[in-house]
């Protein structure tokens, strides 16, 4: 099957070839002429090669959920710290306030402006691709596939009122009905359209690599929405295996020629030791402090979560003074993630065993992942025995979350999977997030279960803050 990876490489060297037809060119006058700095000439931006460029552009921008420094920072991480996969060991206040969960709606390291943007990339080529490549509909699929994550990752992330706005010919007219704030649920709905879209262009019948491939995406991204709106028996019955395979993965990669687009969760634990791997306790000048509901992710030793010691590999936290855990699954500034995969789909599947109340279902897929772990991007993770089966049902969903927890490290899902855990399974935010004293100063952790929309987008005069807070 082929990947996002090499999908992208075709596109690129399809668009290569049908903007340097073979000709006998001189290139050392070519290359002497004026450039006109500054000024695209509306041919550049107006043929099919120009279409798979924005393409290839666009789904590369995507990877600002995951990728750095060209963000600054990742979504994926800073959704890590304010739940419980990360802490911070650095000396910045910001990504502090995060991860004792009292985030200022000024915060100066929030990716919201950088991940809003990259809706606007995913339209400009939706735009070039339906206007000069029409009948690539896996392509034009993968866009719309692309935006609908986007925008599902967004509501996972921020707050009640996100405005997700447009520009019309590059021009911005807040007055436009698509700046007003929408609560998360109404942006779930947007993304769940384009996920529609996304599917109707590369239906079952198609059996092409692309097609097949993406279509494959669609269905994971289009029934992790229908779980957030608590829709888990519609959800599963998208992605049964004959639909989605278990081993099947959409990977974001990175090219080894270019500093800004590490693998970020590398980058901001293995690479600078600005976080590191979160526990169930903290060990801070000296003293052990508990931390009520963090997942023991460090300690663990699970075969998930691989975990080295930062002095095991000659380094410290930035800080100085925190311990440093490095988490092992990406271990390279160039290896892939999977944005969804089939590990995916069969944990919507063993969620809609739980809602139903059939929790032997819900085990019998578990312990199957268990005995045939899938692979996480180019990690293996070994065999687990078999857990046995709770005797109740709040006792099974404490498990499921937590297999789900080990199972999804590190991609974005943890954040969103609490959140859900307070609205949809009835649980308060003081039995969900991590709770106690902050091992930073010795405050209590705060009460925030997501992100503020920041104080920069109050530019548009229909945002004046968040509708809510609420999970």
């Amino acid at each position: 099957m082929m990947t996002n990876t090499n999908r992208a490489r075709w596109a690129v060297l399809i668009a290569l070839g049908l903007a340097f037809p073979a000709a006998c060119t001189d290139w050392k006058n070519e290359l002497l002429q004026p450039q006109n700095p500054g000024l695209i000439d509306n041919s550049a931006v107006s043929s099919p090669a120009a279409a798979l460029a924005l393409k290839v552009g666009a789904l590369g921008k995507v990877k600002r959920l995951v990728s750095t420094p060209d963000c600054g920072e990742c979504l994926w991480q800073e959704s890590g710290n304010l739940a419980d996969e990360f802490k911070n060991a650095d000396f910045q206040p910001d990504r502090q306030d995060i991860d004792q969960r009292q985030i200022a709606t000024n915060n100066g390291i929030l990716s919201y402006s950088q991940v809003t943007q990259i809706r606007g990339y995913l339209r400009d080529a939706l735009n070039g691709m339906t206007a000069f490549l029409p009948t690539n509909n896996a392509d034009i699929a993968e866009l719309w596939m692309n935006l609908g994550f986007t925008e599902m990752q967004m509501a996972e992330t921020y707050c009640n009122g996100i405005p997700l706005g447009k520009n019309t010919n590059g021009s911005v007219d807040y007055s436009d009905p698509s700046f007003k704030p929408l609560t998360n649920a109404e942006v779930y709905a947007v993304a769940s359209a384009h996920l529609d879209t996304a599917l109707a262009l590369v239906p079952a019948s198609a059996t092409d690599a692309n097609s097949v491939a993406v279509r494959a995406a669609a269905l994971i991204v289009k029934a992790r929405i229908l779980v957030d709106l608590g829709q888990q028996a519609q959800a599963a019955a998208l992605v049964p295996t004959s639909a989605v395979p278990t081993s099947f993965q959409y990977l974001w990669t990175t090219s080894p020629s270019s500093n800004s687009d590490d693998n970020g969760i590398w980058f901001l634990n293995n690479s600078v030791s600005r976080v590191t791997v979160a526990d169930s306790f903290d060990i801070f000048n000296g003293s052990v402090n508990i931390i009520k509901n963090n997942l023991p992710f460090a300690s663990a030793n699970d075969p998930r979560v691989p975990v080295v010691t930062g002095k095991s590999q000659n380094l410290q936290s930035e800080d100085g003074t925190t311990p440093l855990f490095l988490q092992q699954i990406w271990k390279g500034r160039d290896d892939p993630m999977p944005m969804v995969s089939g590990l995916d789909a069969r944990l919507i599947e063993a969620e809609g065993k739980l809602k139903a109340g059939d929790i032997a279902g819900m085990m019998t897929i578990l312990n199957s992942l268990r005995a045939a772990p899938p692979k996480d991007g180019n990690f293996q993770p070994a065999a687990m025995a078999a857990l046995p089966t709770p005797a109740s049902q709040d006792a099974a969903t404490s498990l499921y979350f937590r297999e789900k927890a080990f199972w999804t490290f590190g991609r974005g899902q943890r954040l969103g999977d609490l959140r859900r855990l307070i609205r949809q399974y009835g649980r308060t935010q003081d039995n969900v997030f991590p709770t106690g004293v902050y091992f930073k100063g010795g405050q209590p952790y705060g009460k925030d279960v997501n992100f503020p929309v920041p104080d920069g987008e109050k530019v548009n005069p229909q945002f004046t803050g968040c509708i809510d807070r609420n999970a």
